[in-house]
């Protein structure tokens, strides 16, 4: 189910934008969100509210691509993850220092 709505949220912003820098921009979106809720989850230490966390909400993007995929798969969307991350920090570090003008 987490995998559907990550999918439909990826079109989505792919059909509203048709912009690729957006897609990007939704993964480091995703990523720091997801790994934000579970370490709110863990320091908060609420029973309803981790269990929640921990049942709706995957850790990261890399541990979706895990629990989904296996082998050469994996490693393939792994190693593209990894791409899209590093141009989201070079998207990061070009707005930083265009503002900086």
């Amino acid at each position: 189910m987490d995998l559907i709505i990550v999918v439909i949220l990826i079109l989505i912003i792919g059909f509203i934008f048709r912009d690729f820098k957006s897609v990007v921009y939704l993964f480091g979106i995703l990523e720091i969100f997801f790994r934000l809720f579970h370490k709110i989850a863990a320091k908060l230490n609420f029973a309803a509210f981790s269990k929640f966390v921990n049942t709706y909400i995957p850790t990261s993007l890399s541990a979706l691509l895990d629990k989904y995929a296996d082998g050469l798969l994996f490693e393939v969307l792994e190693w593209v993850l990894i791409i899209l991350f590093i141009w989201f920090l070079i998207y990061l570090v070009e707005y930083f220092i265009h503002k900086k003008k």
